[in-house]
């Protein structure tokens, strides 16, 4: 009887650090476990591991006695009456391994890596290169506020540069609206980063504000920072000032 194996293989920390372990026994405790219907068995044969890991059915014996004698399996075969024939075979997981592969060298495994884990956290960090307080600190000069750079103001900026947006898309952004609602008691209010640069209107809103560049200004330069953008889109902008007071 053939198992389907579940999307997931369960390796507990004890099985992944056994040193005792030959060869591809550990891999082949996981598939055991993708493998295990809700009675926690699976049938699969020899010859099933066999084919999976290129290998002769002696190797694969050979893992499965390992990991039976670590206590990780038990096995349970059923033979044909009056014969040395193999009817079915399951295998079970146990769930209370032996003692000795739970002790130290698992737990400094564990601390190595789970100190692998924050290095490799802190070098994901240092990848992102977006320069928060530059952006962040525009906003706060146009718009008369003092958002820290934090958290909850920096997230919006990431997703929007995650979809391609540049920094003087932000500056374009931050200039237009400063200058249609810092004066704009109801709407002043929403010059804060949730709301300009947050998914639902940012695009929206660079569309408006670069619609506007081009009446001042058709050649509008390309690929600008934040520090260039917002003085070239300040000086376009100021060309629109009469334009705003009437609105």
């Amino acid at each position: 009887m053939a198992e389907a194996p579940s999307y997931y293989a369960i390796i507990p920390a004890n099985v992944r650090y056994d040193q005792n372990l030959p060869g591809k026994a550990i891999l082949l405790y996981g598939e055991i476990t993708a493998l295990c219907n809700q009675k926690g068995f699976c049938w699969a044969s020899d010859d099933y591991f066999a084919k999976l890991y290129g290998v002769t059915k002696m190797t694969v014996q050979n893992w499965l006695k390992s990991l039976e004698s670590e206590n990780y399996i038990s096995r349970e075969v059923t033979y044909k009456k009056d014969t040395k024939e193999i009817e079915h075979r399951l295998i079970r997981i146990e769930m209370t391994p032996t003692k000795k592969n739970l002790g130290t060298p698992t737990q400094k495994n564990f601390r190595d890596n789970t100190t692998s884990i924050n290095k490799n956290h802190s070098k994901a960090e240092k990848k992102d290169s977006i320069d928060y307080q530059k952006i962040i600190g525009y906003l706060n000069a146009e718009a008369g506020r003092e958002y820290k750079n934090v958290g909850s103001n920096r997230k919006p900026i990431r997703a929007r540069m995650n979809e391609g947006y540049s920094e003087h898309d932000f500056a374009l952004v931050i200039a237009f609206k400063c200058k249609q609602w810092v004066d704009n008691n109801e709407m002043a209010k929403y010059l804060r980063p949730s709301t300009l640069f947050g998914e639902k209107h940012f695009d929206e809103y660079l569309n408006e504000a670069k619609q506007s560049l081009k009446k001042a200004k058709p050649a509008e330069p390309q690929s600008l920072s934040v520090g260039e953008g917002s003085a070239r889109a300040a000086n376009y902008l100021a060309k629109l000032e009469k334009q705003y007071e009437g609105d």
